[in-house]
């Protein structure tokens, strides 16, 4: 039999004992984490410059939280000469609605929205106390005037 090193069966005890403290050790349980909830934007979206609005979209996922939940939307056009904020009504995150589409209609604050890139920030807030963030990019398409 090989001798053992005292050091790395010290190191060796150290791990095995901080395992079993955390609940490591072989043969127990992990819980999984809880899900995040999470929101993305829709590469594209429609500007209407007669109406000075743009309409976005995107999906979101409440993860695991529950309760009452809205989209924030944040539109900003041409370096900040055209801003807009417009709210997604999407409902409540529930056991039998975790995930979905939201869309937006965003009134221009001053100028026109017009066809072409543009930045949204778009927030998911589920009631109390959870909200999600992200800024993504998005290119407006003029709207077509339905006949």
């Amino acid at each position: 039999m090989h001798p053992v090193r005292q050091p790395v069966l010290a190191a060796g005890l150290t791990a095995l004992a901080t395992a079993a403290t955390l609940g490591l050790a072989p043969g127990a349980a992990v819980a999984a984490p809880a899900a995040s909830p999470s929101i993305s934007v829709n590469w594209f979206g429609t500007a209407d410059g007669r109406a000075h609005t743009a309409t976005v979209g995107g999906r979101f996922d409440c993860g695991a939280e529950r309760g009452l939940a809205y989209i924030e939307v944040h539109l900003e056009q041409r370096r900040g000469s055209v801003i807009g904020f417009g709210f997604g009504v999407i409902g409540a995150c529930t056991d039998e609605r975790t995930a979905g589409t939201w869309t937006a209609t965003i009134p221009a604050d001053q100028g026109r929205f017009r066809p072409g890139p543009a930045t949204t920030i778009a927030r998911l807030v589920i009631e109390p106390n959870s909200i999600t963030e992200t800024t993504e990019p998005v290119r407006l398409r003029p709207r077509c005037a339905r006949p």
